[in-house]
């Protein structure tokens, strides 16, 4: 038989005896002795400045479009309008780059995830004292589904949490924010089945948080949660900060670039003008107060809660 010496071989037995060496180096020097990783992360300054380039650009390649009511005006409007989407998305990848330097933390693939109607009808009409042992099965037909932002896994607690992220709630009416809260909830009944059937992670418990990313609504009972409290959700350091650093950054090179924009169209709008143009706009009605919503509470005695809002020490 003929052996080909060219052909390429797993030096199978010179990794069995490397790793014999490094126990025996740990078992020796008391120390743990382990192969050097490469680096994913970078340095936080680095990551910073890619992700507020990429937001920029994508921000400065959208499309200007024409428009009668804008009309010479119409291009700033437009970056206008790119900027505070890109603003979002960027918010979301600030997050996620903190929760990637978390060792505790780490993320799952996002997927559309299904809306049973079962845990629909369980959430409207199940009694609050027999909510948390109710478990509703993942393998049924669903005609909506829920695409998180981000998943959170807590590696120590074996929990997760849904986040949702928004730019700024104020934009949003009353009864959005009800309806994604209750379909977050509705989701989060199903998800330890369906986690671990699709991505192969066990979670003893799932909640949810919507994060206003302006950092004005707090409604911690209600599963809303200004973007300061970031580090009480995540039981992590410093998180808010960096996620500061990274918008104060990007809103720099937004204003300056708006600058720019102004100074090319030359565009003074006199005083006078601009005072008549608010006398003649008629007041905005006012809008009639929601009212409460009608999802049954999360907090049952006696029981450890299997999914709901995010709830931490201190938090009310």
């Amino acid at each position: 038989m003929n052996i080909d010496r060219g052909h390429f071989r797993r030096p199978e037995g010179d990794r069995r005896a490397l790793r014999a060496r490094l126990a025996g180096c740990r078992r020796h020097c008391g120390v743990a002795a382990t192969m050097p990783r490469r680096s994913h992360g970078g340095d936080q300054a680095v990551v910073t400045d890619r992700i507020v380039d990429e937001a920029m650009q994508a921000a400065l390649a959208s499309e200007a479009r024409e428009d009668s009511t804008f009309g010479s005006y119409a291009p700033l409007f437009g970056f206008f309008r790119s900027a505070v989407m890109q603003e979002g998305r960027l918010v979301e990848l600030a997050v996620e780059q903190v929760i990637r330097r978390n060792p505790d933390l780490s993320l799952l693939p996002v997927k559309p995830m299904p809306i049973v109607p079962a845990a629909q009808e369980m959430l409207k009409r199940t009694p609050a004292d027999q909510i948390k042992g109710v478990r509703v099965p993942a393998q049924v037909h669903a005609t909506e589904s829920y695409r998180p932002d981000l998943f959170v896994v807590n590696r120590i607690r074996h929990s997760g949490l849904i986040l949702d992220i928004k730019r700024s709630l104020a934009s949003y009416r009353p009864q959005e924010v009800d309806r994604l809260r209750f379909r977050m909830l509705a989701v989060a009944a199903i998800a330890p089945e369906w986690v671990a059937e699709h991505q192969r992670t066990v979670l003893v418990e799932v909640e949810t948080a919507i994060i206003d990313g302006a950092d004005e609504m707090s409604d911690p009972e209600r599963g809303v949660f200004r973007l300061s409290e970031i580090d009480a959700l995540l039981e992590t350091d410093g998180a808010a900060e960096s996620i500061s650093q990274v918008r104060n950054a990007f809103s720099e090179r937004v204003q300056a670039e708006l600058a720019r924009r102004c100074r090319l169209l030359g565009a003074d709008v006199p005083d006078a003008a601009l005072a008549r143009g608010l006398k003649d706009s008629p007041p905005l009605p006012m809008q009639p107060v929601p009212e409460a919503a009608t999802i049954v509470p999360m907090q049952a005695p006696g029981m450890r809660p299997r999914f709901g809002y995010a709830c931490r020490p201190g938090m009310t």
